[in-house]
């Protein structure tokens, strides 16, 4: 890898990938379901390495782009789908939620270690943004607090009600701990309570 590009350059392409293997999905599960919907615009299959993909001459303008473009996508995709039907939003949080559940975090021993994981995959603007912040309780729980709404404002122009993003986000990080002894709760808009 370049010098340029560092470890925190890697985690977000890695994020970004996350957010476009969620659209992929909702993209196969509108043709499997024989929908209407013109989804093709929004499916990325091919992932090149980061090298190939960011302007080294302005790192972070080339990241910030690729993240807008990844909220601007999932956005469209679901607007593309349900927006004049929403009856297709219960198959759509679902099969958000099986995404996370096939990429389960496995092996955190607590709350911490299911934060930190969470911290690396979900796509929460740069890390200049500085959207959440993570608060450690006396029981040994942690939780993610929002400190901005970076999410909405992508459904809300797509013509979504903005709270959509974070029901589906909420089914995505319950489908990364469905198999372990974490739990999940908080409204996912202003925080992510985990414990065991």
């Amino acid at each position: 890898m370049s010098v340029f590009l560092g470890p925190i350059h890697s985690l977000m392409y890695n994020r970004i990938i996350t957010m476009q293997q969620v659209i992929n999905s909702l993209a196969a599960l509108s043709k499997a379901e024989g929908w209407n919907a013109n989804v093709d615009n929004y499916v990325i299959q091919e992932f090149p390495p980061i090298e190939e993909v960011v302007d080294l001459s302005n790192i972070h303008a080339s990241l910030f782009g690729m993240v807008d473009g990844a909220e601007k996508r999932f956005a469209g995709i679901v607007a593309a789908i349900a927006k004049e039907n929403s009856e297709r939003l219960e198959k759509i949080e679902a099969t958000v939620k099986s995404v996370g559940e096939s990429m389960k975090i496995e092996g955190v021993k607590s709350p911490e270690e299911a934060c930190a994981s969470l911290q690396e995959i979900l796509l929460d603007g740069m890390p200049c943004d500085r959207a959440s912040m993570v608060n450690q309780y006396s029981d040994g729980s942690y939780e993610i607090i929002r400190t901005m709404d970076l999410h909405s404002g992508y459904f809300e122009e797509a013509g979504l009600d903005g709270d959509l993003y974070y029901q589906l986000l909420k089914a995505f990080v319950t489908g990364l701990f469905a198999e372990s002894k974490i739990k999940i709760s908080g409204d996912a808009m202003h925080t992510i309570a985990i414990e065991m």
